[in-house]
């Protein structure tokens, strides 16, 4: 019997092994990639409703993919921390978080979820109880630690030593209730307040923040996908993806879910991804990285796409096929 000639084999036999292979490893990685850009976050429910104690103030990892949560302190945190508004990951993989009941500087455990003051001393931002701060915070790539105030609409410098701020520019030089910030590399982006006390819409929007002059530039709204909210929580993800928690508890008379959103860093245009449990109202996911580069959300005419994301791995999986189709006929030619 004659062989079959190479042009009338099916296009699957025709496929060297090698071929195969490297597809076979590229749709892996793929896959890979694709769980793998499902972040998670570190959260506090300082204003929680829910029956059980040990779940109200306790530090939670969140699935920010569908609002799933896995509570990390094992009996909530420790007393006197009431009301822990702000959290943010610095460049040594530590979690902080700043409390404004004691208007103290604190390191959290992200496997236990117990806090301390840092310094061993409560109250140990330098500010006068009862005031109410309304704190928000970040790191950047100098690994500087940074507070906001919404009330004060200032921008403090933290010693992650002591605990003291010391505010840059002057009181109120950011003109706006920023609520939390989020730094990836060389920017550094704020929420505004959603609502205020009586329910009157404040500053839903982004904001870009300058650091070292302590001023805000408007991007722009959130948008209609995300709902009335009161506080929110800033972070972005390892790959760039800014993210936002708003705390929606008391929100028209009623206590609903905490929601998670992305924002477009360029519009503030928001997404709504998932809703969680009442009352998150701050977000850590990871340490600012990219430093030295700017935000770029969509790649510009010309710049490649990066060959280890989700999508550069399906084009070059279409690449590598497509060339085993081109050598195939060409062999069969």
């Amino acid at each position: 019997m004659r062989p079959m000639s190479l042009s009338e084999r099916p296009l699957s036999s025709r496929l060297s092994l090698p071929w195969t292979g490297l597809v076979c490893v590229l749709f892996g990685l793929l896959m890979a990639g694709s769980v793998l850009a499902q972040p998670y976050g570190y959260s506090v429910n300082s204003r929680g409703n829910l029956p059980d104690s040990n779940d109200v103030n306790a530090l939670w990892r969140v699935n920010l993919a569908d609002g799933s949560v896995e509570r990390v302190s094992e009996q909530g945190l420790p007393t006197g921390f009431f009301d822990l508004e702000a959290l943010a990951i610095n460049q040594d993989e530590q979690l902080f978080g700043a409390d404004d009941d004691l208007k103290t500087l604190v390191r959290v455990s992200m496997v236990t979820g117990v806090a301390s003051a840092v310094g061993g001393k409560t109250i140990n931002m330098g500010r006068a109880l009862g005031a109410n701060m309304d704190f928000g915070m970040t790191f950047d790539c100098q690994n500087r630690a940074f507070v906001v105030s919404d009330v004060e609409q200032s921008l403090f410098s933290a010693n992650t030593e002591t605990g003291e701020l010391t505010l840059i520019g002057q009181a109120g030089s950011l003109g706006a209730p920023i609520t939390d910030l989020a730094t990836f590399g060389d920017d550094t982006f704020g929420i505004g307040v959603g609502l205020d006390s009586e329910g009157n819409t404040v500053a839903p929007n982004l904001y870009r923040v300058d650091l070292e002059t302590a001023t805000a530039e408007l991007i722009g709204p959130l948008g209609d996908e995300a709902s009335p909210y009161n506080n929110a929580g800033l972070s972005f993800d390892e790959e760039g993806t800014l993210w936002a928690m708003t705390d929606r508890r008391q929100v028209g008379g009623q206590d609903l879910p905490s929601e998670i959103l992305t924002i477009d860093p360029n519009t503030g245009q928001a997404t709504r991804k998932a809703t969680s449990i009442v009352g998150l109202e701050s977000l850590a996911i990871a340490a600012p990285a990219s430093c030295g580069r700017t935000v770029v959300t969509q790649a510009p005419p010309g710049l490649p796409i990066p060959v280890n994301s989700p999508y550069g791995l399906f084009l070059l999986l279409l690449s590598v096929l497509g060339l085993g189709v081109m050598n195939a006929r060409r062999r069969s030619a």
